[in-house]
């Protein structure tokens, strides 16, 4: 949903509000709730509501003290009345993701995104895991796989910087590149 996760405004806010969160040893609950609150950005009506521009910051505040008040720590709450306060509502998908990257440099997380054209059991993406977790220095790794069908053979894999694109399209082009330089 972020549109841009490398905001450096929203950085800077992730950055206050994990600093907080951490002196205070609640990441994980503020970590949580601003999962929930911007899972309600799926109802576009929220959103809209939310990032207005139009709709009075005291009515944003009050509809957010009525709706989360029991739900989600005072810390959160005044962090985002400060965001509404300051208008930077539109910015909160993209301060959650830098605060979950905040959240994963401290806990020694780093997450993969595999894709593969076949499919991969369980104990496959559990050595893959492992691999990448040695690769990453030995963080603890989340894989995020999907099972592309289309992709035919191989897989990508992205951790961090790194790629390995051992897709079956990737290594026609490669030996179809090699072919023409050889002529």
């Amino acid at each position: 949903m972020a549109t841009n996760p490398s905001d450096p405004v929203a950085r800077v806010y992730a950055a206050a509000l994990y600093e907080v969160a951490k002196e205070k040893g609640i990441v994980g609950d503020v970590y949580a709730g601003m999962a929930a609150i911007v899972g309600a950005y799926d109802d576009k009506s929220f959103r809209d509501f939310f990032t207005s521009p139009r709709v009075p910051r005291e009515l944003k505040q009050k509809a957010l003290r009525a709706a989360l008040a029991d739900r989600i720590s005072p810390e959160l709450m005044n962090f985002l009345f400060v965001l509404v306060a300051k208008g930077r509502e539109p910015l909160l998908d993209n301060i959650f993701n830098a605060f979950a990257v905040y959240r994963d440099e401290a806990e020694n997380r780093a997450h993969a995104w595999v894709e593969a054209g076949s499919d991969m059991s369980a104990q496959e993406q559990e050595d893959l895991r492992k691999a990448l977790s040695s690769a990453s220095g030995g963080k603890e790794v989340v894989l995020h796989y999907e099972h592309r069908p289309e992709m035919l053979g191989g897989a990508k894999v992205r951790l961090g910087d790194l790629l390995i694109d051992t897709t079956l399209r990737t290594r026609l082009g490669n030996l179809a590149r090699a072919l023409s330089e050889a002529n």
